[in-house]
């Protein structure tokens, strides 16, 4: 069976005017419909809410703006990170509330691969957007290929070498991702360290000491290569981020002897 391709951003080019370059003004749409929609602390998204709002709607008219936008304007590494970040986030709101999906993202056939933005010229899925530009044209877990190959003109806008802390930013729309933010070129590299404190002392990181072992999110197990690739870079990379505490002093005294367990992903629907 073939899944056809969803073009988010299809139809004419925005005429919202613009005082600012369109990656500014997402940004700042995006802002918006944080401060209404979005409840950070609970990671919880009035998708339903979000649909029929002024806020929105001015969102999907500046998205039409991407399919003439300049790749190469985004010249700086913080302003790659910045930008895709908050465009896949975004993206993965827009195809939940485009499709009206009510529970999982799981109700769309290959829902990464399908949800798609023009952006310069050029088809970006949520797949291509995360491993194709935010991990360095790596390939996706139990993929055998990367996204882009090497004469596919995107993979100049891949980003090397590939920050860890991406899997602390990135929202797929599940109660096990993390809570949503959008990031700021100026303020990006301190922003990925707050995400990255923020998941890893919540209760995606279990500390267990009766069971000798750290229960942890799925999602390093998905992207253990991007974490180091072994158990003891896990946990060093846990270490690097808890707080100054019980367990971060027992994970410590027991690092070589503390198993590591993964926490099943609940891919109900935030909202």
């Amino acid at each position: 069976m073939i899944f056809s391709p969803i073009i988010l951003n299809a139809g004419p080019s925005s005429k919202v005017p613009l005082d600012q370059p369109i990656d500014i003004a997402l940004t700042l749409a995006l802002s918006d419909l944080k401060a209404r929609f979005i409840d950070p602390e609970k990671a919880v998204v009035q998708y339903h809410a979000i649909r029929n709002s002024v806020e929105f709607e001015r969102y999907k008219n500046l998205t039409r703006g991407l399919l003439s936008f300049d790749l190469q304007s985004l010249k700086d590494r913080n302003q790659k990170l910045a930008f895709w970040i908050n465009i896949y986030n975004a993206a993965v709101i827009h195809g939940i509330i485009e499709l009206a999906i009510k529970k999982s993202v799981k109700e769309v056939p290959l829902f990464f691969n399908r949800m798609i933005y023009r952006i310069g010229g050029y088809r970006f899925s949520l797949n291509d957007m995360e491993h194709g530009v935010l991990r360095g044209n790596r390939r996706p877990p139990y993929w055998l290929w990367k996204p882009f190959g090497k004469k596919d003109p995107r993979v100049t806008s891949a980003v090397q070498p590939i920050d860890p802390r991406i899997h602390f930013a990135l929202v797929c729309g599940a109660r096990s991702c993390p809570p949503i933010g959008f990031y700021e070129p100026e303020q990006v590299d301190f922003q990925l360290q707050l995400a990255a404190e923020s998941f890893v002392n919540s209760s995606q990181v279990r500390v267990l000491p009766e069971e000798h072992s750290v229960s942890i999110s799925t999602i390093f197990k998905w992207y253990k290569a991007d974490f180091g690739g072994s158990d003891q870079s896990l946990i060093d990379t846990l270490l690097n981020y808890l707080d100054e505490g019980e367990n971060k002093t027992l994970l410590k005294e027991n690092r070589r002897r503390f198993k590591i367990q993964y926490q099943p992903y609940d891919w109900n629907l935030n909202h």
